[in-house]
């Protein structure tokens, strides 16, 4: 009896590369697979990269999280409201600008609007 996997596989699979479920063909001759494959010299440098990228995303959290405490405790040292990075804060708007802003809305809506 043939199951449902059997029959489903190779048709799931014909899309990945030496898929479908064919046979896999066999290397050239005078290569083995020792010669093709990365060996415990590319596991021990993959392991060395992962370690390395672990500690420098550890070190810039630290170094994120030590430069919002002290904008926080230089904000409350000199008696602001602490800030943090996100927040959004009004801009102030110059006497020239805020004129600008009343002539273009009275030529856009009338007067008094």
């Amino acid at each position: 009896m043939i199951s449902w996997t059997d029959t489903l596989t190779p048709l799931l699979t014909q899309w990945w590369p030496g898929g479908g479920g064919e046979e896999s063909p066999d290397l050239a001759p005078g290569i083995s697979e020792s010669d093709i494959s990365p060996g415990i010299e590319g596991f021990l440098f993959t392991a060395l990269i992962v370690v390395l990228l672990i500690f420098v995303v550890r070190d810039l959290a630290k170094r994120t999280r030590r430069m919002k405490y002290r904008n926080q405790m230089e904000a409350e040292l000199s008696g602001e409201e602490a800030e943090f990075p996100g927040e959004i804060t009004p801009a102030e708007i110059s006497e020239a600008q805020q004129k600008a802003r009343r002539a273009a809305a009275e030529a856009r809506f009338g007067p008094n609007s």
